[in-house]
């Protein structure tokens, strides 16, 4: 064999193994969290307001608590602690007013970007389509938190943290195409909505619980579950509501790395 051939098979064998190197998951790279978030729009003003939501549980122990919800005790202007109820610890979001104020725009161009520039009631011309009336106030809150590496992610009720653990769930179709490891859960989760409001006011919100494993292999790569809660409601409530939940699993790439 010439010198040629000897020295192509050598820097082939060299490519390869740097190759494989490279796609090798790097331990120091494994991590896991989980985040908690609570969205609710209000469409009109709201009195006398109470509503509790589902919190993520794990193994019947609830994982975020109230310091972590909210650390001054509010939450966008409304009190907030964990409860106890008929149906498990939950978040309570309080308020004697939940105000809701109509507030125009203009959208206005400077620089060759759009923005949007509140104006007086007086200048808004329903007839213009730069301009904007908005009648809604959202309240939102974000926990994210780690957790040991890996969580589960492929069976995560009761092993990882989701709402209303003893819940019946029952297959049903994802919202979008995924690969043959995903799989979507329909149940039934208790809210709480209790306040006055205008007979056309519509209160709605959404609780979810994401999960993943994330790692470094040639490029970041993850996998992961989703808990979602969401309910909607028009004119006056007061007491236990049925909300949709869903529980997504096994979303992303399998098997996890070992630790």
């Amino acid at each position: 064999m010439t010198r040629r051939p000897v020295l192509a098979v050598l820097l082939a064998a060299l490519t390869l193994t740097a190759g494989c190197s490279f796609l090798a998951s790097n331990p120091e790279s494994y991590t896991s969290t989980y985040e908690y978030s609570v969205g609710v729009d209000a469409t009109g003003t709201l009195s006398d307001v109470t509503i509790r939501v589902p919190l993520p549980e794990r193994d019947g122990d609830v994982v975020v608590d109230a310091d972590a919800i909210a650390p001054t005790d509010t939450v966008d202007g409304m009190d907030a602690a964990v409860v106890g109820t008929e149906y498990g610890p939950m978040l309570e979001l309080t308020a004697e007013t939940f105000v809701v104020e109509t507030r125009y725009f203009r959208v206005v161009e400077a620089d060759g970007m759009g923005r949007r520039e509140e104006i007086d009631e007086s200048e808004y011309d329903p007839t213009n389509p730069d301009h904007q009336k908005v009648s809604q106030r959202t309240v939102t809150v974000s926990v994210t938190r780690t957790a040991a590496y890996p969580i589960e992610t492929r069976t995560p009720v009761g092993a990882s943290p989701t709402f209303v653990p003893d819940a019946t769930r029952e297959l049903t179709e994802c919202p979008f195409p995924y690969r043959d490891e995903t799989a979507c859960f329909a149940y039934d989760a208790p809210v709480y909505l209790s306040y006055e409001s205008s007979p056309s006011t519509r209160v709605s919100g959404v609780v979810a619980v994401y999960g993943s494993n994330e790692w470094f292999a040639g490029g970041w790569t993850s996998n992961g579950y989703s808990d979602r809660v969401e309910f909607a409601a028009t004119g006056p409530r007061e007491g236990w509501v049925a909300a949709n939940g869903t529980t997504e699993v096994g979303r992303g790439t399998y098997p996890s790395p070992e630790p």
